[in-house]
């Protein structure tokens, strides 16, 4: 036979022990901080390592080329080819080299320029037949590590204008 009394009884204990208010002397106050946190990153990065450099060379009496390949070897046509062997800067010869960072499980695409322009202010060379090439250097999946090397083929005039020549391009990261 059930007791209904003890399960009342007990359900009114429980509530009064819940509802019983707690005895703290006057002032006292407790209080404990918190700190909420976010991480905001972009899909991905991309930083320079290294600009395309075509060296130091005499200026040829007939147009010429340099070609920088993406491993970093070179090939010269025409009559800079006898002053390729010059004294080069420290920097050398070489491709532009980047490092591009992927992340947040995002595929993507890499856009290099098709033509450059360097200048010295006064006279222009051509760089074109521009090529590029992506190698994983850390991760796995779609979150890597890529290397981009890019070179490109500098078109040099006849009698070209002594001078440092520079000029500026662009690489960019699509992602999807």
């Amino acid at each position: 036979m059930r007791h209904p009394e003890i399960f009342i009884g007990a359900a009114a204990l429980a509530a009064a022990t819940l509802a019983a208010p707690a005895f703290a002397e006057p002032g006292d106050s407790f209080q404990s901080g918190g700190t909420a946190a976010a991480a905001i990153v972009d899909p991905a990065t991309i930083r320079r390592i290294a600009d395309l450099r075509f060296g130091r060379f005499a200026a040829p009496s007939t147009a010429s080329s340099i070609r920088i390949n993406v491993d970093g070897s070179f090939n010269a046509t025409g009559d800079v080819g006898s002053s390729t062997g010059m004294a080069q800067p420290a920097d050398g010869r070489g491709p532009a080299q980047f490092i591009v960072e992927q992340a947040g499980n995002r595929g993507g695409t890499v856009f290099i320029p098709s033509t450059i322009v360097i200048s010295n202010g006064s006279a222009n060379m051509t760089v074109n037949a521009i090529t590029g090439r992506l190698a994983v250097i850390a991760g796995n999946g779609r979150n890597r590590v890529y290397r981009l090397d890019m070179g490109g083929t500098l078109r040099i005039n006849g009698n070209q204008a002594p001078g440092a020549y520079r000029g500026d391009f662009d690489v960019t990261v699509i992602y999807n």
